[in-house]
């Protein structure tokens, strides 16, 4: 399906974020409302939104807003068309009475609804328009939500819908699920369900708001925002709506009654206590202290930190699926809350096979990717045993569903293969199909002659072993004609915040200073025999790539970053710079299209593109999206974004293929380093000790930034000739070297340690 521009009708925080992610994928947008001031409100309101729904705020431009009357025209010529109004029939009737004569023949025609019958939305509809209605049901924000349920009602073409979930999953990188029409779908009737049992349990039972979120939190695979700060953040308003409207139209519902407001919510929507945005909720927070709320008076207290022996036990196991049994089987107050909620919460779902959604698979993923649970229902039922689950819920009281019962003699709820949506990685490590095999690593077999370097240490932290692996991988690359390139990514959270600080912690303490400056030529090394090599090596980073995981990336031969890429040099926040080749790497992408020949004399000024390497490095800055990478260099034009996180790696496949069957050859060393030597550090210099004497960096800052300025300028170069790659790298580990050896370097290291944030000395 071409969507190649959409009309988006109300321009509501929902509307405009919808706006927004179309203009993230590309696609000119007709963003109207009631009045064209108020979808130029909305767009200005979203451009100073955090986190921010533009990947770049540069793509508003693709956004045009008008007003329903004066501009419902420009619909004829939109391949889609979404309606976000508010949650009244009569409204979105009356709405459609206007669009449907500007409605080309073949566009489509969908609702942003969460609780109005499709049947009822397409009343009076022509027969050619309901083929093309149906219902697409964003999560807020839609940039960041992955979830897309998608419901169609008997007349809507199933080609249709088949063709909008392609565009839908690979340009705007949604996971879409098909829901039944019923109330709040899939997600909504499940995590509200949750919600609202946790709430009326904590009551029951007489548990605190902090004592519950401790519980089900990560401790039970959900956000650490857990129940009541996820309850605060989307609104105690937007919480009771959903659940209002599950107990009026539910009347069949076995746990209805569930859904029923207890007192204390109803007063706090009463006196306009909603969670975060009116400052209070279930937690409120006066000055440094974040007081939570007494059920019993409704008055907010400290509470103190929560400790529960099972809970530690428990949060100090890195799977999830074992952890969470930990918790159910904890034999204090700690397990009693959790199966008193749990079990019956997946005995809910089990319920509601068939008539919220037709397989166990859509409903896992509609609760993963719109609650963003590490694990669905019955994901978590299979993996801690179904014959397991069902006792404890027997033990619980509680009715065995039927699809419990036929899942118990299958031993599995999943009879289509494994639950969620394996990576080719993961396929390729489950098909057994293992070139090389570590202890922090695995190099497999993508197919099609292509190797995959994936590695799995906490946090995925690169240090001497992992780099060791990637080492032996680059040889196997290199034994084999059959071997065509190699894909560098794996499956964790993120992709990597950096190397492993806790190795060089102890090289210093240790004052092994041989050991600290091999690492970081170690580093170099491998990075750099990546470019040198006549086979591609591509990168496929995601989320947080910081610090070595950046380099790692510096040094491929192309990356194929996933839209949301978190990425940037941030070492100056633990007092050192670069080590591993980043400081060169960013000084060439900052050079490399300044010209430096026979028609572009030597006397071109190049002290402010070093400056932009300087600022990039010096102010730690982290690219919030893959757009924004590119803008600070750290992506070349020539680089790749895919929107779909599930198609990163066999995107950065085929890249690979592409370069391989192309003709690749490895870029040559730069020859365009002409760097300003001694004369660019001191005016470098000057602006840092303005800047410390102005109180705005300290006297270490001062140091590191000086340390920085001498390897980006060359060093004792006189800018008369160009500095050689190697030059850079010997001048970037020597510097990195010296500030290991720094008592403040040390203090800032054990801080990022112990506390995980940066200090300040």
């Amino acid at each position: 399906m071409r969507i190649r521009k959409v009309g988006v009708l109300g321009a509501g925080v929902m509307g405009s974020g919808i706006a927004a992610h179309l203009a993230n994928a590309g696609v000119d947008v007709e963003l109207l409302d009631v009045k064209a001031e108020w979808s130029s409100g909305a767009l200005d309101k979203a451009l100073k939104t955090k986190p921010a729904p533009f990947m770049d705020a540069a793509f508003a431009a693709r956004v045009r807003t008008g007003a329903f009357d004066a501009d419902m025209s420009r619909l004829a010529d939109c391949d889609w068309v979404v309606e976000v109004v508010t949650e009244d029939l009569a409204i979105k009737q009356a709405l459609y009475a206007k669009v449907l004569p500007h409605l080309a023949g073949h566009a489509i025609l969908t609702s942003n609804t969460s609780g109005i019958p499709l049947a009822r939305l397409t009343e009076g509809f022509p027969e050619d328009v309901k083929k093309r209605f149906f219902v697409t049901h964003f999560f807020n924000p839609p940039r960041y939500m992955k979830l897309l349920e998608v419901i169609s009602g008997p007349s809507t073409s199933r080609e249709i819908v088949h063709a909008f979930e392609g565009f839908a999953t690979a340009r705007l990188g949604k996971g879409v699920v098909h829901a039944k029409d019923t109330v709040n779908f899939i997600a909504n009737r499940i995590g509200v369900h949750g919600m609202m049992l946790t709430l009326h349990k904590a009551i029951e039972l007489g548990f605190t708001v902090a004592e519950v979120d401790a519980i089900t939190g990560s401790a039970l695979g959900r956000p650490s925002s857990a129940t009541f700060g996820t309850a605060d953040l989307v609104g105690l308003d937007t919480l009771a709506h959903v659940a209002n409207n599950c107990f009026e139209n539910l009347t069949a519902d076995e746990d209805r009654d569930t859904f029923k407001l207890p007192a204390i919510l109803t007063q706090l929507i009463e006196k306009k206590t909603l969670g975060r945005k009116s400052g209070a909720g279930f937690f409120k927070k006066v000055g440094p202290d974040l007081l939570t709320l007494d059920f019993a008076t409704g008055d907010y207290r400290a509470e103190g930190k929560v400790k529960f022996d099972s809970l530690k036990a428990a949060k100090g196991t890195d799977d999830v699926i074992k952890r969470i049994g930990m918790v159910l089987a904890a034999q204090d107050r700690v397990g009693t809350f959790a199966r008193s909620v749990l079990l019956r919460s997946l005995a809910y779902a089990a319920q509601r096979i068939g008539e919220i959604a037709d397989d166990v698979r859509s409903i896992d993923n509609a609760m993963k990717w719109g609650f963003n649970w590490d694990v669905g229902p019955f994901e978590l039922w299979q993996g801690l045993g179904v014959a397991k689950v069902n006792e404890l819920m027997a033990g619980e009281g509680i009715a065995l569903p039927r699809v419990a019962q036929a899942a118990a003699v299958r031993g599995a709820f999943y009879q289509d293969g494994e639950p969620g949506q394996p990576s080719p990685i993961q396929k390729a490590i489950k098909s057994n199909k293992i070139a090389l095999k570590a202890f922090s690593s695995n190099t497999v077999d993508l197919g099609d002659g292509v190797l995959g370097f994936e590695f799995h240490t906490k946090m995925n932290a690169l240090d001497n072993s992992v780099v060791g692996d990637l080492g032996k991988a680059l040889d196997l690359l290199e034994s084999n004609d059959a071997w065509k390139g190699m894909v560098i990514s794996n499956d964790a959270q993120n992709f990597s915040v950096g190397a492993n600080l806790m190795l060089i912690m102890m090289g210093i303490q240790g004052k092994q200073w041989k050991q600290v400056e091999d690492m970081s030529k170690v580093f170099q090394d491998a990075f750099r025999r990546m470019q040198k090599l006549d086979k591609p090596v591509v990168a496929a980073p995601y989320g947080m790539t910081l610090g070595g995981g950046c380099e790692i990336c510096l040094g491929a031969s192309k990356v194929r970053a996933h839209a949301e890429l978190y990425m940037g040099l941030v070492e100056v926040g633990v007092g050192l710079i670069p080590g591993a080749g980043g400081t060169l790497e960013t000084l060439k992408r900052c050079l490399e299209n300044v010209p430096n020949d026979k028609d572009a004399p030597l006397t071109i000024d190049r002290l402010p593109f070093v400056a932009k390497a300087f600022m990039n490095i010096a102010m730690a800055k982290v690219a919030t999206s893959a757009a924004e990478a590119r803008k600070m260099g750290y992506l070349r034009p020539s680089d790749a974004v895919s929107m779909d996180r599930t198609r990163l790696v066999e995107d950065a496949k085929h890249d690979v293929l592409h370069l391989a069957n192309t003709g690749y050859v490895p870029k040559a060393d730069a020859d365009y380093l002409i760097l300003p030597g001694k004369d660019g550090a001191a005016a470098f210099a000057a602006n840092l000790y303005a800047m410390r004497t102005g109180g705005y960096i300290s006297a270490h800052d001062e140091k590191i930034g000086n340390k920085l300025a001498h390897v980006l300028t060359g060093g004792n170069t006189n800018g008369q000739r160009a500095c050689t790659e190697q030059e850079i790298l010997d001048l970037e580990r020597e510097a990195f070297l010296s500030l290991c050896g720094e008592e403040l370097t040390l203090a800032r290291i054990q801080a990022m340690l112990s506390t995980g944030k940066p200090l300040r000395n």
